[in-house]
Order: C-alpha cells, then sequence, then structure tokens
C-alpha cells in the first residue's frame, strides 16, 4: 500500500473516534482539557495497538491462507467500505434530554478506545496480506486518530457553545448510532 492509502485508510478508522470525541465535547464534561487527552490518547493508542494484533494474528496462521490473501483482503476492505455507507445512511437525529456529566473515567476511555478500533483490527489483517508496512501504517493511523479525536472534540465544544439548540439531540444521535453500529453491523 501506498503511504496515501494508508493515509486514506487512518482517516477512515479515525472517523469512529472522531465522532465519540465530538459527542463528548457537546456534553456538560468538567476537565475539558484533561478529557480531550484522555479520549485522545485513548482511541490513538488503541488505533495504533490494533492493527498490530491483527497482523501478528494474521501471521500465526498465514501459511494456512496465503493463497488467498488478496481475496481475504479486498473482503475486508469492502466490508469495512460497505459498513461506513450503511453507517452514513442510518444518521438520523434522535431527541435526549441534555446530559450533565462530570468526569470521564478511565474505564469509559477504555470502552471507547477498544470499541472505536475493532475495524483497524480487521484492517491490520489486511495491511498484513498486502505486505504493507505494519508498523509504520500502525504509527500512521494512531497518530491520525489521536489529533481527529482531538479535533472532534473541541468541535463538539464549538456547537454546544454556538448551536445549543441542537446539542442534545446531536449528541445523542451520534451515540445511539455507534452504539447500534456496534451491536447489528
Amino acid at each position: 500500500m501506498s503511504l496515501l492509502e494508508v493515509i486514506f485508510l487512518a482517516l477512515i478508522l479515525a472517523t469512529d473516534a472522531f465522532v465519540v470525541s465530538f459527542s463528548y465535547g457537546l456534553c456538560n464534561i468538567k476537565q475539558v482539557k484533561k478529557t480531550a487527552m484522555m479520549l485522545a490518547l485513548g482511541t490513538g493508542l488503541f488505533q495504533f495497538l490494533m492493527p498490530l494484533i491483527g497482523a501478528f494474528l494474521t501471521n500465526l496462521v498465514f501459511d494456512f491462507i496465503n493463497i488467498y490473501a488478496k481475496y481475504i483482503a479486498g473482503i475486508i476492505f469492502i466490508t469495512l467500505g460497505v459498513k461506513m455507507l450503511f453507517d452514513a445512511k442510518s444518521a438520523k437525529t434522535n431527541y435526549c434530554e441534555n446530559n450533565e456529566a462530570n468526569v470521564v473515567t478511565l474505564k469509559t476511555v477504555f470502552l471507547i478506545s477498544v470499541a472505536t478500533s475493532i475495524d483497524a483490527l480487521a484492517s491490520g489483517s489486511s495491511l498484513f496480506l498486502l505486505k504493507a508496512n505494519i508498523f509504520e501504517s500502525a504509527i500512521i493511523i494512531g497518530v491520525i486518530t489521536f489529533v481527529l479525536s482531538l479535533i472532534g472534540f473541541y468541535a463538539g465544544k464549538f456547537f454546544k457553545k454556538n448551536a445549543p439548540d441542537i446539542v442534545c439531540k446531536t449528541a445523542g444521535a451520534f451515540l445511539i448510532l455507534l452504539g447500534l453500529k456496534s451491536i447489528f453491523l
């Protein structure tokens, strides 16, 4: 894979982390800078680790699947792409009441980080099968996720301040859709 393709893949993989961080930015969170950094570090770290784990696991069974490698990689990427299309198509706004959240805990960040990085695990398998530099790719994926998570959080804060009438609906819709995606897709 080329560097441009890895960057494009990283942007796609970082979408969930961006949306979750955006949703938390919409909430009334105390310790804003700490929360933003925890979310960015957690999601970025897991987006870095998951491709490495996916590549390692794929390497364990590589001899058995080598003849099908390009097909498996293609199917994984097509599946991720279709999933992203369904995610975009299902974006509907739902009403909720404003959530007063005080502090985001490490447990919450851990769960968010795992949930938003499952796609990166599958991508690690594809990267390995396509003979990409997995460590370089994982670094790019992790850094881009870190940056987009910070941007998402502060974008949420900006929209909350400048468009308070849509805050609850937007935050609820994003979180509900991510939950449904995790369960059904």
